[in-house]
């Protein structure tokens, strides 16, 4: 998750705030701190350096499939999973600007597939911003290329072979949206591992067909609309274009699709 966090512009979210809290490991690349609560570390399953390790671990790899390096320290800021906010809690969230990741740990957070996935996902979004200082508006753009970054421990922590694949099988069996209507407000945790996944397989099939420089301009061109990518602008079709031709590569057939979908 990517939490709007430019700063000056909103008060921080009390639970990614760190002032005070003593750094506790510091590897490479990121500062680790500890709020305490309910669960303390000693409760946890893995230990702040073996969450740390994780992160080194998993740095190389969103590393180079956003083709950028990171720029500078991330602090990660460890909660336990009780301090997340009440409505619709995330489990790991990114302030790039502020070059923070919050992680909130508790038994599902702290499972070693589940960590990476999640730790190598608010990476992809620290890496976007470190890459073109801007992360978007559009979230099926934002949060979609943050998993498509993540997306080898994306997939081991869901236990699929194949991103296409699976999401061919979410796009036939489950109830969501369509792609050209982004979901308003929050989405609960088994929602986002849906939409989420979703969202990586069509930038996906963008960078495949389209290319870094087209989906720069998609993440940096002002929105055509509420919460929508200027798609047109940056890749010459419509949003409903896109996504029809998306679909066919997936072996599915929309039911209805403009006649200039590419």
């Amino acid at each position: 998750m990517a939490a709007q966090d430019a700063p000056g512009t909103e008060e921080e979210p009390a639970w990614s705030q760190e002032t005070g809290l003593p750094l506790v490991v510091r590897t490479a690349h990121f500062d680790v701190r500890v709020r305490a609560g309910e669960s303390t570390v000693a409760t946890w399953p893995l230990s702040p350096a073996e969450i740390a390790a994780t992160a080194e671990a998993v740095l190389p790899t969103v590393e180079a499939r956003l083709e950028t390096p990171l720029r500078e320290r991330v602090s990660l800021l460890v909660v336990p999973a009780e301090a997340a906010p009440a409505a619709c809690p995330p489990r790991a969230a990114a302030l790039p600007a502020r070059r923070r990741i919050v992680l909130f740990a508790g038994p599902e957070t702290l499972e070693p597939r589940a960590l990476a996935a999640f730790l190598a996902h608010e990476l992809g979004h620290q890496l976007t911003f470190d890459r073109w200082g801007a992360l978007g508006a559009d979230r099926r753009l934002t949060e979609g290329l943050a998993t498509w970054a993540a997306e080898p421990y994306w997939l081991a922590w869901r236990g699929w072979a194949s991103l296409d694949a699976a999401v061919a099988d979410l796009l036939a069996t489950q109830a969501l949206a369509p792609l050209t209507t982004a979901p308003h407000g929050c989405l609960v945790a088994a929602e986002r591992d849906v939409y989420y996944s979703v969202w990586a397989s069509f930038v996906d099939y963008l960078l495949r067909h389209y290319g870094w420089e087209r989906l720069a301009a998609a993440l940096t061109l002002p929105p055509a609309g509420e919460g929508e990518a200027d798609y047109r602008g940056a890749f010459g079709h419509s949003l409903a274009e896109l996504a029809c031709a998306w679909e066919r590569e997936l072996g599915r057939t929309p039911a209805s699709c403009p006649a200039a979908a590419p």
